[in-house]
């Protein structure tokens, strides 16, 4: 639990100083608006890549990869209706461990984004 904190807290300092520094180099300027936009587009991303992460890892695509390999390892239908009975282990083990970070970290800035939007909007 430590270590997850750990990453999350460092992903979410990396994502806000990646943003100031790409907002420097640009001609946009800094400001709170230029930051939060730029951050909400870093947390999506942080998003995304971490869901897709956790949908792989979770195992969603073994049993395409078990038909795969069954399908290319016998070729007729008769040798894959005999090969039925004796199964083949199509369990993948996946372990990434920035994935949780990486949802934690983008969802904290996505949140803080939308909050931050939502004050801009009122003001």
């Amino acid at each position: 639990m430590k270590s997850l904190l750990l990453k999350s807290t460092l992903l979410i300092i990396l994502a806000l100083v990646s943003s100031i520094v790409i907002l420097i180099t640009s001609d946009e300027g800094i400001g709170i608006r230029a930051v939060s936009d730029l951050l909400f587009m870093i947390g999506l991303a942080m998003v995304l890549i971490g869901a897709t992460l956790h949908v792989v890892q979770t195992g969603f695509f073994d049993g395409i990869v078990y038909s795969f390999k069954r399908y290319f390892k016998n070729s007729t239908k008769h040798q894959m209706i005999e090969e039925d009975k004796s199964e083949l282990s199509y369990q993948l083990n996946y372990e990434n461990p920035i994935t949780y970070p990486l949802l934690l970290a983008g969802a904290f800035w996505t949140f803080v984004t939308i909050i931050i939007s939502i004050v801009i909007v009122s003001s």
